[in-house]
């Protein structure tokens, strides 16, 4: 979507950077900038800035970078031109487009996919109560669900049938390429429109402001082969950001959170009256579902089932929530039931309420899986277990942590603890050891190029790539000098090829001294952009970005270039290239 400048310039004026991601990741201020827990990958150290002078962020940790409009692109999973709407709605801003602007096609807007779940929930809902819902109605009372509790969470039926959705929505005002857009209807090979839910009984799932953007439909008949069917990512609705049941756990008094694997066992724990329960959405928890969660809450009972696949995710899930500063504990809930549910059924809340509370610390958990794994009794057996538990608690960072965990672990093994101690404690050299070698690889590979998949041409050029990446970062963090540095300098100047398209993308803002707009028309790729405000970054750590700095990095970039130049003469005629190439380093030395 091409938007007039002057429109975009507003937009970006009106929504302020700080502002705007203070919504999603709390920051705190760090001098001129603000800085916070990185929404992008999981941190305990805060290493997300955003810069208040140039109106832009970057993690210094996953090196992701851009501005307000990129940084809604990234948390709401848009595209540019809804970005900027989006930003533009916020801020009161009449969209304005260019002339001669030719929309899309198709460009279904998350609204109508909200609006669409919506107008669908009710349908489902109003289906539970009808004939045809008589199946799905007498299985909910056969899981004891109450009907206070079917209307809290809209619980309803997807009638058997090919179209009975779709022809509601028709009726209602909904577009093909809406349904389609939602995942609610699917297209056969014939051009047909059907009904993706059909036999099942539907849980809806709203995102964190209240809005219905998905569905969890679990089967009816036993002998379907997918138990639960989801709703598939959409503009509207992101898997791995949302958890089912976290609107309403989220108010919860508790301060926690009780996790479990699928919108039943939530759906039961609120019912039995633990308001801070939630699940994922048939898979296990991703890392922005810990950020979520860490921003909800600072300690999280997982509640898991407890065959092997529970066992796994219960592994997982302590591992993304330790990175980002949430404390685990893990229910047991015993080898007599296999989910919360069914465990409340057999012994009552009460019961539940006691697992709870007595309820296992990760470290604990970790090492009896450990030990669950051998014969204990034979010494090869019982010598692996040691190692293996002397190899997790060597990750243990505190002191007395590690002291007590030893000395559990210890007397589980029948050995001493001051010989696991020491066992523990040469691991940990081994692994700091270990560590400090891979972190010297990745920052020599990274200043030569390596693994650089935005600059392709670093590799090759590094000295070059290097300098080219320091001129742009002072021209970017300082605009005032961008007209100077284009009366120095041309686009062939540059010997990168993605560094000079920077350059000439922004000549005109660079030769008007502007803050350019990086995220400009969706020119830039997300990594790219990611790449430009990494430049800017660098520099703003830089006590010099002066004008005689910037001199001697232009100096430095047109020399590289004429060796360049020289190379390549060299190659083609060797005798008289070589001849040229002496006579400019002579007239250099003059």
């Amino acid at each position: 979507m091409a938007f007039s400048k002057t429109f975009l310039e507003e937009v970006k004026e009106r929504n302020d950077i700080e502002e705007v991601i203070n919504r999603y990741v709390p920051l705190k201020r760090a001098g001129a900038n603000m800085v916070g827990l990185c929404p992008f990958h999981s941190e305990k150290t805060p290493s997300f800035t955003v810069f208040s002078a140039s109106k832009s962020f970057y993690c210094f940790g996953c090196q992701t970078g851009g501005d307000v409009v990129s940084f809604v692109m990234r948390m709401e999973g848009m595209d540019y031109p809804e970005a900027v709407e989006f930003l533009a709605n916020r801020a009161g801003v009449p969209i304005q487009e260019e002339n001669g602007y030719s929309p899309p096609a198709v460009r279904v807007k998350k609204e109508r996919i909200v609006e669409a779940m919506r107008e669908a929930g009710r349908f489902y809902h109003s289906r539970l109560f009808t004939e045809k819902g008589k199946t799905a109605l007498e299985y909910v009372k056969k899981r004891d669900i109450t009907n206070l509790t079917v209307k809290r969470f809209g619980i309803g039926f997807a009638p058997d049938g090919w179209d009975n959705l779709y022809t509601h929505l028709k009726e209602k005002g909904f577009t093909d390429d809406e349904m389609k857009a939602a995942f609610l209807v699917g297209v056969s090979k014939n051009n047909t429109y059907f009904d993706i839910f059909r036999n099942r009984l539907m849980f809806p799932v709203f995102d964190l402001t209240g809005n219905p953007v998905a569905f969890s439909a679990r089967r009816l008949n036993e002998n379907d082969e997918r138990k639960y069917i989801n709703t598939s990512d959409t503009p509207a609705f992101k898997k791995s950001k949302i958890l089912f049941g976290l609107n309403i756990a989220k108010n919860s008094s508790e301060g926690s959170l009780i996790l479990c694997e699928g919108a039943v066992d939530a759906v039961m724990l609120h019912q039995a009256g633990f308001s801070n329960a939630c699940a994922t959405l048939g898979t296990s928890i991703t890392d922005d579902h810990a950020r979520i969660i860490s921003r909800i809450a600072k300690t999280v009972y997982l509640a898991y089932d407890i065959d092997k696949a529970g066992r796994l995710a219960t592994e997982k899930a302590i591992s993304k929530l330790n990175q980002v500063g949430v404390a685990v504990k893990i229910i047991n809930l015993g080898d007599e039931t296999k989910d919360p549910d069914e465990f409340i059924k057999k012994y009552g809340a009460d019961a539940f309420r006691r697992r709870l509370t007595g309820s296992e610390g990760q470290t604990e958990y970790l090492i009896n899986q450990i030990l669950s794994k051998y014969a204990l009794n034979l010494p090869d057996e019982k010598a692996m277990a040691a190692r293996e538990v002397c190899a997790y608690l060597a990750t243990i960072n505190s002191g007395t942590e590690l002291e007590i965990y030893a000395s559990s672990a210890a007397a589980k093994l029948g050995v001493g603890k001051e010989v696991l101690l020491e066992d523990i404690k040469r691991q940990q050299r081994i692994s700091t050891r270990s560590e400090k070698k891979k972190f010297a690889e990745k920052a020599l590979s990274e200043i030569q190029g390596f693994g650089d998949r935005t600059n392709k041409d670093k590799v090759r050029f590094s000295a070059a790539a290097t300098i080219e990446e320091k001129i742009l970062g002072i021209i970017l963090s300082r605009p005032d000098l961008g007209p100077y540095a284009c009366q120095k300098l041309t686009g062939d100047h540059f010997i990168t090829e993605f560094n000079k398209r920077v350059f000439e993308f922004f000549l005109e803002d660079f030769k008007g001294g502007k803050q350019p707009d990086i995220s400009r028309e969706g020119y830039f790729s997300q990594n790219e952009i990611s790449a430009i405000v990494k430049t800017m970054a660098q520099r703003e750590g830089v006590d010099d970005n002066s004008q005689k700095v910037l001199d001697e990095y232009i100096e430095k970039l047109k020399r590289q270039k004429e060796i360049r130049e020289g190379e390549e003469k060299i190659k083609e005629n060797p005798l008289e290239g070589l001849t040229d190439y002496i006579e400019q380093l002579r007239k250099r030395k003059k």
